[in-house]
């Protein structure tokens, strides 16, 4: 868009140039020159933002590796269903739009590739950023959204889960929907519904380790994860709890 803003008044001032030839030649001249020049600069800009420019920066592995196991196993719970798939992140305040961005980027690609069925909404809690940076965010913040989105056919938190999250359902019956979930700040407030099944498992960064630093790691999936991140399924989840306590 900046581009055409350019542009513009550069063929302008060429065009006038034109205009005023036949009344002045000095004139029509030097601003059909300039027009020209004008065209020729941003044209030079604009090739050299394309292929130098620094805003092109390389996918966020530490991201795409947490969204490439929550999208993997999402679709295993999904068995050829039809419907959304909502992603909950934390408020802006705690979460930037280009980090939320990131994450959604490298899970929406591997939820939908093979599978029109399915499509990715977006959430935001609403929450305070105190809580929410902890990735204790209230029960009644998921329970907004999921009241949002009543067909959903899960939930993905990016935001951790309050301790009471199995309040979320039925006191007696099973999650209604998947849920699973990343908690960045590594806590274990997931404990009790995870061992329930009212959550299907989270991820949690490995103690000791700080993701951010593994943002340009290269190799497999699975490699780059082992070495960020724990994965708690209900089976393990108080051997993790066990090991986040001991950090």
């Amino acid at each position: 868009m900046t581009y055409f803003l350019w542009l513009l008044p550069a063929l302008a001032v060429g065009g006038l140039g034109c205009l005023l030839r036949r009344r002045s030649a000095f004139w029509g001249q030097a601003l059909i020159v300039l027009g020209c020049l004008g065209c020729a600069g941003i044209l030079a800009w604009q090739v050299r933002e394309s292929l130098f420019s620094s805003a092109s920066k390389p996918p966020n592995r530490a991201h795409a590796v947490v969204s490439f196991y929550l999208a993997n196993q999402t679709l295993r719970d999904m068995a050829g269903r039809r419907g959304s798939v909502v992603l909950i992140f934390p408020p802006k305040s705690v979460l930037d739009q280009e980090t939320a961005e990131s994450y959604a980027n490298a899970f929406t690609p591997l939820l939908l590739r093979g599978h029109p069925e399915l499509d990715v909404q977006v959430a935001r809690l609403e929450a305070p950023a105190k809580a929410a940076k902890s990735a204790n965010a209230p029960l009644a913040a998921f329970k907004q959204v999921v009241a949002r989105f009543p067909g959903a056919l899960a939930f993905v938190s990016y935001a951790g889960v309050p301790a009471d999250l199995d309040q979320l359902f039925g006191p007696d019956q099973p999650s209604a929907f998947p849920f699973c979930a990343f908690d960045p700040a590594g806590t274990a407030t997931w404990l009790s519904a995870l061992k329930q099944g009212r959550i299907r498992f989270v991820i949690v960064p490995r103690p000791g380790v700080n993701p951010a630093a593994g943002a340009a790691l290269a190799g497999p999936p699975g490699e780059i994860f082992d070495q960020l991140y724990l994965l708690a399924t209900p089976e393990t989840a108080d051997q993790v709890a066990a090991q986040l306590n001991k950090k």
